[in-house]
């Protein structure tokens, strides 16, 4: 790397880690990064707490499949009366 290659290069490296090696800690990628991913987690943490909120007051839904009990076994429709006697 000569020349013009070499000083973009240090260019970009110092556009994105300049402020971290510079002491100043806000303004580097990595901080960047961070406050992004906060950001989505403090977004996803309130629509969770209002989607709890919601469901806090109503009551479980009902299961919409009736279940009938005991079972029976209809021997003759499946033709297994011996089988099952």
């Amino acid at each position: 790397m000569k020349g013009r290659r070499f000083w973009v290069i240090a260019f970009l490296a110092f556009m994105t880690n300049g402020a971290s090696l510079l002491g100043i800690g806000q303004g580097s990628a990595g901080s960047l990064a961070r406050a992004i991913e906060c950001n989505h987690n403090i977004a996803h943490n309130i629509e969770t707490a209002k989607a709890q909120g919601l469901l806090a007051g109503n009551p479980p839904a009902k299961p919409k499949a009736a279940y009938f009990g005991p079972f029976s076994v209809d021997c003759s429709a499946l033709q297994m009366c011996s089988v099952l006697a």
